[in-house]
């Protein structure tokens, strides 16, 4: 994926009306996403601290700092995708996340329980790497279960049963 990455990023360097494009959608979408984190964060600020301070604790400001982080970091990250064409997914979904557990905390803690999608996520990706592993089929098990491979093992046996040698009758 980095190599395609880097492919779209020499390909954007020769094209220079697709990179002044590019450049341009970057822009634009950096916008809304800084758009979306301060809306968030004005709300957070309105109504959790200024409003309800009286609910702020050590852990909550704690989680603030943790919002703040995970903002930064994933509004770079999509931010430098964006600059040179690749994909940013996994940034966005993080992003999203990040956004909408800081918008439900502001209400309620309980909104702290959807940053609980992140580790299931990582466990559930870990699983199915793992379930791969260990499941995928040898190639041998593969050839079991292939026609043409059947077909040319019957042929190899047929062939090796055969007589190699030439008998000669006096």
């Amino acid at each position: 994926d980095h190599c395609n990455c880097y492919i779209r990023f020499l390909e954007g360097i020769m094209a220079g009306h697709a990179e002044k494009k590019q450049a341009k959608k970057a822009e634009v979408s950096t916008q809304h996403y800084l758009y979306a984190i301060a809306g968030v964060n004005v709300l957070y600020v309105l109504w959790r601290v200024l409003v309800n301070w009286s609910s702020m604790g050590k852990w909550n400001i704690c989680g603030a700092i943790l919002f703040s982080l995970v903002s930064k970091f994933t509004y770079g990250g999509i931010t430098s995708a964006l600059e040179i064409g690749c994909d940013f997914e996994m940034y966005f979904d993080l992003f999203c996340i990040n956004l909408a557990t800081q918008f439900l905390v502001t209400f309620t803690d309980y909104g702290w329980l959807l940053y609980l999608v992140v580790p299931g996520y990582a466990g559930w990706k870990v699983m199915k790497l793992i379930m791969d592993y260990v499941f995928t089929p040898t190639d041998a098990e593969l050839a079991e279960r292939d026609p043409d491979a059947i077909k040319k093992m019957e042929k190899r046996e047929k062939k090796q049963e055969r007589q190699k040698f030439k008998v000669m009758k006096h």
